[in-house]
């Protein structure tokens, strides 16, 4: 049977559970508590909805920048932060790193328990996936067999495109990223367990070091890589350095390092920094600021910054940011398919992409993640259970 969607009761009790921190990676680690070690809800909740921002910055830089960067009414610092809105991916490799390791250590040892983080970060992701890869189909350019790695995750493993494997819907390159970093985590995990913390810092300055001279924080293509041995180089090794710098603050945080600085001065600084310039190297900036506000979040999760960031509508639209990412190639382009290129036009896609993604993880989104789970008989995740026992 198909996932049934769920009724609008349910549906609002999901919109009232989110306010408890939409703790999708807590409830991925089966029998583990994030809260008793991290903070949970207090946590997670902030970290949710900054994924909204991070996510709509790449949005406006795939369907904004262009019109910005053209319009002599725009100050220069804007452009060049829109331009750099790219670099919204780099913030969710690094949390991809942090909130799995917080989540999975010491629990991914054995076999069985590889399997269900498997199932789990399949049914976390693959429906929604499918989905925006399938609604590019009327505006994709068909290959025959070169169409099918992107099913399987696989599109963006083989260096300048050299066996014409295709894509229909480009924001898909980071899931094949995301989708080698899990199959690497199991054993990475055991690994960041076993370092000093000492040794964690050093190596987290070497892999910032390593972005910065390369360039590889900002890199997708690896015909526009800065150094000749990148252009034949895998793109999920060269942005592995950021996955890992994620999971490296996130064994800090659990030792009880924490950033030391106010969350609301990283992120000026971040802007900041985007806002001035934009050369590839300045990637290894938005990693590192990345890498330090999920650490001030965590740390300080009683900070005015946090509490103003768990606003049950904030985390809601961080819920929804993962379909609002993945869909807006398609809402863009059929807009302008059915509505036209003007201006007024263009801008409708906005409103139109955050409602559908928000109804996106409400009605497909946790029903389809639900019915995985259970054929796998995986405890729920926090959205069913608050949908099963409504306020």
């Amino acid at each position: 049977m198909p996932p049934k969607a769920p009724t609008w009761r349910n549906a609002r009790a999901i919109l009232l559970a989110i306010d408890r921190a939409a703790r999708d990676a807590s409830s991925d680690s089966e029998g583990g508590n994030v809260s008793n070690r991290t903070g949970g809800a207090d946590l997670i909740g902030p970290l949710t909805s900054i994924r909204f921002f991070a996510a709509f910055a790449v949005v406006l830089y795939h369907s904004g920048a262009s019109f910005a960067a053209a319009s002599p009414h725009i100050a220069t610092p804007l452009k060049t932060l829109l331009l750099n809105g790219y670099l919204g991916v780099t913030f969710f490799f690094v949390l991809s790193g942090f909130i799995l390791h917080l989540t999975y250590r010491g629990r991914i040892v054995t076999s069985e328990q590889v399997k269900r983080f498997g199932i789990a970060r399949f049914a976390r992701l693959y429906p929604v996936y499918l989905l925006a890869v399938l609604a590019m189909l009327p505006f994709a350019t068909l290959k025959g067999w070169a169409d099918v790695p992107q099913f399987l995750l696989l599109h963006w493993w083989i260096p300048n495109g050299a066996l014409g494997w295709n894509d229909w819907n480009m924001p898909t390159w980071t899931l094949s990223v995301e989708f080698f970093f899990y199959l690497c985590f199991p054993l990475l995990s055991r690994l960041t367990e076993k370092l000093g913390s000492g040794t964690l810092l050093g190596l987290i300055a070497a892999l910032l070091v390593f972005a910065a001279i390369t360039g590889s924080s900002a890199l997708i293509d690896n015909r526009l890589a800065l150094l000749a041995w990148m252009k034949w180089t895998p793109v999920p090794l060269l942005r592995l350095p950021e996955f890992l710098i994620g999971m490296f603050a996130a064994e800090l945080h659990l030792r009880g390092h924490s950033a030391r600085i106010p969350a609301w001065t990283i992120v000026l600084l971040l802007i900041g920094g985007l806002a001035l310039a934009t050369s590839p190297r300045i990637a290894a900036f938005a990693t590192a600021m990345s890498a330090l506000l999920i650490m001030a979040i965590a740390g300080d999760q009683r900070s005015r910054f946090a509490r103003a960031l768990s606003a049950r509508w904030l985390v809601l639209l961080g819920a929804a940011s993962y379909a609002l990412y993945l869909m807006h190639q398609p809402v863009h382009f059929a807009v302008l398919a059915l509505l036209g290129s003007s201006k007024a036009m263009v801008a409708l896609q906005y409103p139109i992409l955050i409602a559908g993604s928000v109804a996106l993880f409400l009605f497909y989104e946790e029903p389809a993640r639900e019915w995985i789970r259970k054929r796998a008989a995986m405890k729920p995740s926090i959205g069913e259970e608050i949908a099963a026992h409504p306020v």
